[in-house]
């Protein structure tokens, strides 16, 4: 009986010992740093009398912090579409996924607007950055 108690009491303070540790980083924890896109604003000028032309390139976006994966949605998903970092076309309208924590995402207009890409973290969490398009140069 005295072997089933010490095994007992050294059962309890390993498993008390391992769960106070903590956890892992901010993917296995939550959130640890702040949660947010840089830059929170973008902005493309046309240089032209025109609008931007159909998926036009306006900026690659990091998400920063939060928990992945992160889901990357537009209100108008026909002229805001996004793809992977570095591409020159989209491959995406509406919905796209950043797997990995710090990961970018590129985003492209079709015309001129203003709106919010919003960016949600698997926690829920949301942080949004503003895309711009416009006609001319902006100066």
């Amino acid at each position: 009986m005295k072997a089933n108690l010490k095994s007992a009491c050294v059962a309890l303070v390993a498993v008390t010992a391992m769960t106070a540790c903590g956890g892992s980083s901010d993917d296995g924890a939550g959130q640890l740093s702040d949660f947010q896109v840089a830059p929170d604003e973008v902005t493309l000028n046309s240089g032209t009398a025109s609008c931007p032309g159909t998926n036009a390139r306006v900026a690659d976006v990091q998400v920063i912090g939060g928990t992945a994966p992160y889901r990357i949605t537009s209100s108008d998903h026909l002229n805001l579409t996004f793809g992977p970092a570095g591409s020159t076309a989209p491959t995406n309208q509406g919905t796209y996924t950043v797997s990995n924590r710090n990961g970018q995402f590129a985003v492209f207009a079709s015309g001129c607007l203003d709106l919010p890409v919003t960016v949600m973290d698997d926690q829920g969490r949301v942080a949004s950055v503003q895309v711009t398009a416009a006609s001319g140069s902006g100066t």
